[in-house]
């Protein structure tokens, strides 16, 4: 079935590629002209952040930085030189960051991968040269490291992704005392492997790579690009310079073995226990992950029993909807490789789509416990040709009410011209006495001039079994154009539908199929500092949507300001006006339910992030021609106690009232031999405290903290039964659906890189949860409550070993 579909979709992807080539060619500019040369050396430099080695005045400087901010275009206010050299094992940059006032870099400490406000230098290695992709080499003033993968030409990045690189750093205060002249600033010397790059050696020898590095300059919020990308221009990849390597690269030895075991125990208080079930169980287990150069271009993960212990929990939500809450993926074996797996329908880049790997080791219905991955592998790459593949396997073994299951995806795509791609995907999903869903699609993105405009979008079909005898196949698609560079004027249009039997939530997520609509909007930016701001932009967007059986299900618009003050305050104020539309879900199956006419306004205030306290504030209004009032509150503060210590507090408070919404379904045989649907007017007060804190004791060695305290109560009264969608009568309903939701969560992580590559952790987590139907306590009574809720506690020590031959 997989193959089939690969050569149907193929097939008629190719006569589509041509045809876009054929129109499309004369529309298209070149990238950046800026390049450096690197230069082959026999005599590394040792990795002490000292520039001092001869081997570096070999090599010529990439150097006359431009600002983006805060004045675009100006010479950057503080030098900086970068060196690039390489022999056969890897690239090395010197980079020396001047500064006449060394005293006021700020180089901070951090778990890595955060990036804090520090002085920082970033390399950027489209090592492919596909103008998509790159590798993104960070380093602080303090010698924390921060690695990224960059795809779809920077508009989404995969944080995750972690390579075995080694970087050192100075501060140089300079010394009057000397008769040489005094070198103020900051430097840094950094080791790539080239067996962390993914490339294709040129036959010839003239390897061509794509090349920034970027300066952050925090006390001045100065930011430098050596290959500038203004503001006005869409993209970020497509417009660096180049990296010239002249002779033949070694091809890349990526082989990599991280053997781990883990040693979990889990205590649960006695109201917790399940019969013949204990209240302290141990477990020791062993895994390893593995990863394999199949050649130069594609790569083989696997994994086997993986452990995911040491990853935050998910927060509390309240969900009053009919809508499954969408959770980001957090799992380090399942996030790398996304820019090639990825294939987003509705959303943005990151949310729903065909494929949502939380769906792979879902938790088990009713229970916190996840299905166990026995194992999972992926093979992903890309050609010199430009084709990128992703092929994923994994499969879950039985527990409880889950059955055995396996999963299976194909992705191909395919770049073209300048900065476009097309591509397909196919999946498969089979569990242990069930027929296997499937489910496929295309999607393109096509960028003209310089990528200023675009017009990209999807079309997917899903087959799933009703029964044995019946298979139901859906369809969904989405076509947008847009605007998306230039200096002032931005907007774009976009239609798109999902069938009425559209499903593909075995491996995928997706909200609700049955709908068409039209979604389409304007922007006017000023990215130039002026008298009072230092850049600004309104937002105006609209929203219409029908169902297939004629019921409008929006009608909205909003309008959006946003601005940054001269020193670096930013504020945003939003509207929204909604027309009454037709709800044909909160009844719950029973007929339409007509919304009512709805206004809401909001602001946000951010203070400058260059502080050592920063806050957020924001504040939200809704009200509808019913009565409903809805006040939503957030305050979130950081505070940075010391160069070592970050803490961060955050509070959201939801306030609602007289809000009509359905509260139960029930048959009255009074009324009708059919089911009746109960609406009532609800109030619900929603409390939501969350705490993270870092503390950096050297750069290997930190402790992570997260907590998180959960309050969520609703009541009813006024009820009314459903008659028509703009008809409700009042209706004696006896039975309470009052609720009060409480909940906890706490994650205690210990790290320690103890080598390149080799990690420990000890966590602690602990969960408690709790339900109740007394709405009218007070608010410290239920935080009260949450915390003597009856707890699951675990403790978890994993230990994993970075193996490279």
């Amino acid at each position: 079935m997989v193959k089939i579909a690969i050569k149907i979709i193929m097939s008629r992807s190719q006569l589509f590629l041509i045809g876009l080539q054929i129109l499309s060619t004369p529309l298209f500019a070149g990238d950046n002209d800026r390049a450096i040369v690197a230069t082959r050396t026999t005599t590394p430099p040792q990795i002490d952040g000292f520039l001092n080695e001869q081997v570096w005045q070999l090599a010529p400087a990439a150097t006359d930085f431009l600002q983006r901010d805060p004045f675009e275009g100006q010479p950057a206010t503080e030098a900086t030189e970068i060196r690039v050299l390489y022999d056969d094992e890897a690239l090395f940059f010197g980079c020396m960051m001047f500064d006449r006032e060394p005293d006021k870099i700020v180089a901070r400490l951090t778990r890595r991968d955060n990036e804090i406000e520090s002085d920082v230098i970033s390399v950027r290695i489209d090592s492919y040269h596909d103008h998509k992709t790159a590798y993104e080499f960070t380093i602080l003033a303090s010698g924390v490291k921060v690695d990224i993968l960059q795809f779809n030409d920077a508009e989404d990045e995969d944080d995750s992704w972690d390579a075995v690189w080694d970087v050192k750093t100075q501060i140089l205060p300079g010394d009057d005392n000397s008769s040489a002249p005094a070198i103020r600033g900051w430097s840094a010397e950094v080791k790539i492997p080239f067996n962390v790059l993914r490339y294709t050696p040129a036959p010839d020898g003239k390897n061509i790579w794509g090349i920034n590095f970027v300066r952050r300059l925090s006390r001045k919020n100065e930011r430098t690009y050596w290959a500038l990308v203004r503001k006005s221009q869409s993209g970020f990849i497509s417009h660096f310079g180049h990296l010239i390597l002249e002779g033949n690269l070694p091809k890349p030895r990526r082989f990599e073995l991280l053997p781990y075991s883990v040693g979990k125990t889990t205590i649960l208080n006695k109201a917790l226990i399940v019969p013949r079930a204990s209240a302290q169980t141990y477990n020791l287990n062993a895994g390893f992950d593995l990863k394999y150069g199949l050649n130069s271009n594609l790569t083989l993960d696997l994994t086997v029993d993986p452990d995911f212990g040491q990853v935050e929990a998910d927060p509390a939500v309240l969900n009053l909807t009919t809508f499954e809450t969408f959770y980001p993926e957090k799992r380090p074996f399942f996030i790398e490789g996304t820019e090639i797996l990825r294939f987003t329908t509705f959303g943005n880049n990151f949310g729903p789509g065909l494929f949502y790997s939380r769906r792979i080791g879902r938790a088990v219905a009713g229970s916190r416990e996840p299905a166990t991955i026995l194992g999972a592998g992926k093979i992903t790459g890309k050609t010199a040709g430009g084709l990128a593949i992703g092929i994923l396997q994994a499969v879950t073994e039985k527990k409880l009410r889950e059955p055995a299951a396996s999963y299976s995806l194909v992705r191909l795509k395919q770049d073209f011209l300048q900065n476009s791609t097309i591509g397909m995907i196919a999946t498969a999903v089979a569990r242990e006495n069930r027929f296997p869903a499937f489910t496929g699609g295309v999607d393109w993105n096509l960028r003209f001039r310089e990528s200023t405009y675009g017009i990209d979008g999807f079309w997917a079909s899903s087959q799933t079994t009703q029964d044995a005898r019946r298979r139901i196949f859906g369809s969904a698609g989405r076509l947008r154009f847009g605007k998306d560079g230039g200096e002032h004027w931005l907007y774009s249009v976009g239609a798109d539908f999902t069938g009425r039997h559209y499903n593909i939530n075995d491996i995928g997520f997706f909200r609700r199929p049955n709908d068409y609509g039209l979604v389409y909007d304007f922007r006017f930016k000023e990215d130039q500092p002026g008298k009072i701001f230092r850049a600004w932009s309104i937002r105006g967007d609209g929203h219409r949507r029908w169902n297939f059986d004629g019921a409008k299900l929006f009608n909205d618009y909003g309008l959006n300001i946003d601005w940054e003050w001269l020193n670096y305050w930013e504020m945003s104020l939003r509207s929204r006006y909604a027309f009454p539309a037709d709800d044909d879900r909160e009844s719950r199956g029973l007929g339409l339910y007509r919304k009512p006419r709805n206004f809401s306004v909001g602001i946000e205030i951010d203070t400058d992030s260059r502080k050592p306290i920063i806050a957020e504030i924001g504040q939200g209004y809704l009200y509808d021609v019913k009565g409903q009032r809805r006040w939503s509150t957030f305050f979130g503060a950081e505070v940075r106690p010391a160069t070592w210590a970050e803490i961060s507090f955050e509070l959201d408070y939801g306030r609602t009232r007289d809000q009509e919404a359905w509260a139960a379904k029930l048959t009255d045989l009074s009324l009708s031999p059919n089911p009746i649907s109960i609406f009532g007017f609800r109030d619900t007060n929603e409390y939501d405290v969350t705490l993270r804190s870092n503390l950096t004791f050297t750069r290997d060695l930190t402790l992570q903290i997260y907590g998180q305290a959960f309050v969520a109560k609703g009541h009813y009264d006024r009820f009314e039964r459903l008659v028509t969608p703009t008809t409700l009568v009042p209706y004696n309903y006896s039975d309470s659906p009052d609720f009060n939701e409480k909940a906890f969560n706490l994650n205690v992580v210990w790290r320690w890189e103890y080598r390149p590559g080799s990690v420990l952790y000890l966590v602690w987590t602990q969960a408690r949860t709790g339900k109740g139907e007394n709405y009218f306590t007070r608010v410290r009574r239920d935080f009260r409550e949450t915390f003597s809720l009856p707890a699951e506690n675990v403790v978890l020590l994993k230990v994993s070993y970075w193996l490279q031959p």
